[in-house]
């Protein structure tokens, strides 16, 4: 008898192996999703996936038509646009139009970034970028510490700063409105919860769909003046690039970059200058009451445990003479930060 367990192992199985896409779990674990709930997202990644590609690889996805024609209304070349939808790096993601829909953050994934092997790696950074964070500091105002920590949170300074190509990421979540991908997205609601109505699934996913529009177009954009290859852009499950973990949005009103998007994703300096252009921007500034730290900081990240965390650990990294040096101990790696 194949039992729900077998299948949930069948399914994990194959998607591993014909995706290449084991981030898929972590992000999934990470955002509190249930071991039912991932079942599901597979069930619909696979309902998907005949549909999602074309029959020769440089076929057009029947979903990306009406994207591109949509983008060519609005000024986009239309040959640029085709010719990158049409390469296979930016094939569809399904399980994207499940996870943005559902995924939430806990307390409990935030939990790392409290342990001292966190906290002395934020201190270490801290000691060896001082300089910069200092100069940072006098110009936008913006505690050093609090800039230190959400890199630690966002991106673990720059080592894992998403597993995503942006541009399939966003053209995916762009297309969760449409009719044929919301019925199987509200068919797969409705077996984690029976309840929950058409008008309400249609709705938010709506909502998300021209969130990630006006995100893909801003990506856009960015690369259209760009020498990098627009799909070897990489980031989150929502598509935000770089150490500081800018959506595009983001990026083309508060990033701080002295060159291209290519060294602005890894540049220490450029991630520094750009998160304090942003709390700057968004009221940051010396004496702020801690209610008004919170209210900025959700703008950064919408997250009640994430502005939690980010405090909390900016308190602790606080009490750290810029003097002495912290030893880190190199056997234990931390877990990866989103």
């Amino acid at each position: 008898m194949l039992t729900y367990y077998k299948l949930y192992t069948i399914i994990s199985n194959w998607a591993l192996k014909n995706k290449g896409e084991p981030d898929t779990f972590h992000i999934m674990k990470k955002c509190g999703l249930s071991h039912k709930i991932r079942y599901l997202v597979f069930i619909l990644f696979i309902s998907f996936s005949s549909m999602a590609y074309g029959d020769e690889v440089n076929e057009m996805p029947s979903y990306y038509q009406t994207l591109i024609d949509r983008l060519s209304q609005e000024r986009f070349d239309f040959e640029f646009l085709s010719k990158l939808l049409r390469d296979s790096r930016a094939g569809f993601i399904p399980e994207l139009t499940m996870i943005s829909l559902i995924s939430r953050e806990t307390p409990e994934a935030y939990a790392q970034f409290l342990s001292p092997e966190s906290i002395l790696l934020a201190k270490k950074f801290l000691h060896q970028n001082l300089k910069i964070l200092r100069q940072m500091e006098q110009q936008f105002n913006v505690d050093k510490e609090v800039i230190v920590v959400i890199l630690l949170v966002e991106s673990r300074f720059g080592e894992n700063i998403g597993k995503y190509r942006v541009i399939p990421t966003l053209a995916s979540m762009a297309l969760m409105g449409s009719t044929e991908i919301l019925q199987k997205t509200y068919l797969s609601f409705q077996e984690i919860n029976p309840e929950l109505s058409c008008e309400w699934i249609e709705g938010l996913a709506k909502r998300k769909a021209e969130w990630a529009y006006q995100e893909l177009k801003c990506f856009l954009k960015i690369v259209q003046n760009e020498k990098i290859d627009p799909l070897e852009v990489f980031g989150s499950y929502a598509g935000a690039m770089g150490m500081p973990q800018f959506i595009p949005s983001s990026y083309l009103t508060y990033a701080v970059s002295k060159n291209s998007l290519e060294r602005w994703l890894l540049s220490k300096e450029e991630a520094i200058f750009s998160i304090g252009n942003y709390l700057k921007s968004h009221g940051w500034k010396k004496n702020l009451t801690m209610n008004q730290k919170k209210q900025i900081l959700y703008r950064y990240n919408q997250s009640d445990p994430y502005v939690e965390t980010i405090l909390q650990v900016a308190q602790k990294i606080k009490s750290q003479s810029p003097n002495s040096k912290p030893q880190i101990n190199t056997n234990n790696q931390l877990p990866k930060s989103r």
